[in-house]
């Protein structure tokens, strides 16, 4: 008897089986999983490569008790039936969960009452108290939403290049920086690259390691952006943590942009603190992946395994 866990993104899935007793039985990478950055076709492919990659351990599909898949995108009904059927026609009968990539995370990242603050491409806070209950805060899409992400900072980043143009803020290193990158010469060419067919939000988002280059050069602009970023992203994560009532707890800070950029890490941790002197801000304790396991181990252990 077996579990399975699967974290599924926009360019990999990781796939973690536990064993009967929660050890680490096998462990793969697949395609995309993640139908906001793939197409269906590739997420079928992908299905049938992780479910052949379960069938390949001991006992078969039939050992596995339960499968929790998580990813982006769960929230439309549409997805959740192709996941669903491309799982069941690859093979697979037994327990089944989808979940938002947000929840595996969170139950990966702490242990009991806390919270997730994710920050890569978007940003979402997901947080649970000591009931249970769970909330999740932003995630709401880089059209209205994700400030903070990297998407936030590649687009801020840009601004500050047109502000300087036109003299609505002091000059900015960010200025040739940007036409370094796009290979543009001059603010009209670099709005053309902006509104082509062919960029998207994953290219602005590109443009947000920029920032580093450029706070370390002492750029002013650049400094109130990452502060900006730092201060939205705790707005999440103290809202997260008003509504479920927590005095103590975990915030388990995730994602490329609160990995990756020191200064927006430590502004996030310095405002959280000030605001729950009692949060324990720390590094996630484990991956979305393993924490997709666990939640699959967890109702199995309870005899609660769900029928997707």
């Amino acid at each position: 008897m077996f579990v399975c866990g699967w974290d599924g993104g926009g360019t990999k899935t990781q796939v973690l089986c536990l064993d009967a007793h929660g050890e680490r039985l096998a462990e793969g990478v697949f395609g995309p999983l993640n139908l906001n950055g793939a197409d269906s076709a590739r997420v079928v492919e992908t299905v049938r490569a992780g479910v052949a990659f379960m069938a390949g351990q001991l006992g078969g599909l039939s050992a596995c008790a339960q499968l929790v898949i998580g990813t982006a995108g769960v929230s439309n009904e549409e997805a959740v039936c192709l996941l669903t059927e491309a799982v069941r026609a690859a093979g697979y009968s037994g327990g089944l969960m989808l979940l938002g990539d947000q929840e595996i995370a969170l139950a990966g990242a702490v242990e009991g009452p806390g919270a997730v603050l994710v920050a890569g491409t978007g940003s979402i806070c997901c947080g649970r108290n000591e009931t249970g209950r769970t909330v999740r805060v932003g995630g709401y899409g880089y059209l209205i939403d994700d400030e903070g992400s990297g998407y936030a900072l590649g687009r801020d980043i840009l601004t500050a290049v047109v502000r300087a143009e036109d003299g609505r803020c002091g000059s900015t290193v960010l200025t040739e920086k940007v036409h370094r990158v796009l290979g543009t010469a001059d603010v009209r060419s670099m709005v053309t690259w902006l509104y082509a067919p062919k960029t998207g939000k994953k290219e602005i988002a590109a443009l947000a390691p920029l920032l580093l280059e450029a706070i370390a050069e002492g750029d002013e602009a650049s400094v109130r952006i990452a502060d900006k970023a730092a201060r939205e992203l705790a707005a999440l994560a103290v809202a997260a943590w008003r509504e479920l009532g927590l005095e103590k707890g975990e915030l388990a800070l995730a994602g490329s942009i609160l990995m990756r950029y020191p200064c927006i890490r430590e502004g996030v941790r310095r405002r959280c603190q000030e605001a729950c002197p009692q949060m324990t801000v720390i590094a996630p304790r484990g991956s979305a992946v393993q924490g997709a396991a666990r939640l699959a181990y967890e109702h199995m252990k309870e005899g609660t395994v769900c029928h997707g």
